[in-house]
């Protein structure tokens, strides 16, 4: 599986201030959630949370979730309603958060992951990270800022 991370700041005017694009990881735990979601609803009560680590994404290890060190407070969020949802030829997964105005905020985002425990406020152990990204440059949200992230998962059948 290949993913491709979007995550877009607006200010508090709505005019975007910051668009970045890249590939993503997908964790050997997602690996293994994935194989699950086909016979369950697995994604249910999944989420994102946000991080200011710069460590390289990894398959496992310390590069593989978001540390309680660098977990951004109030970062915990369930996926927006409409997603997970399924993409064109079936074969991409969508999944997207809006961190409103007051959500997330830090000078310093650097990663974000999809999670199965944003009902804790803190680290995204390992055993519940689905996907790690590591931004390509600095995130600041700022208090009245928004951050949409938006990953488009494509399974790819290699």
């Amino acid at each position: 599986m290949r993913g491709w991370v979007v995550a877009e700041l607006r200010g508090p005017d709505g005019k975007l201030k910051q668009r970045i694009e890249q590939h993503n990881l997908v964790t050997d735990q997602g690996d293994i959630f994935a194989a699950a979601a086909i016979y369950t609803g697995a994604y249910a009560a999944w989420g994102m949370k946000l991080g200011t680590a710069s460590t390289a994404a990894s398959k496992s290890g310390a590069g593989s979730f978001i540390a309680v060190g660098d977990y951004v407070s109030g970062s915990n969020k369930a996926l927006d309603d409409s997603t997970p949802k399924a993409g064109g030829a079936n074969d991409v997964v969508q999944f997207r958060r809006l961190y409103a105005a007051g959500e997330g905020t830090s000078a310093t985002i650097n990663r974000v992951c999809i999670c199965g425990n944003t009902d804790a406020n803190g680290e995204a152990d390992a055993s519940d990270t689905y996907a790690i990204a590591v931004f390509a440059a600095q995130i600041a949200k700022g208090a009245d800022d928004t951050l949409t992230v938006t990953w488009n998962v494509t399974y790819t059948g290699a």
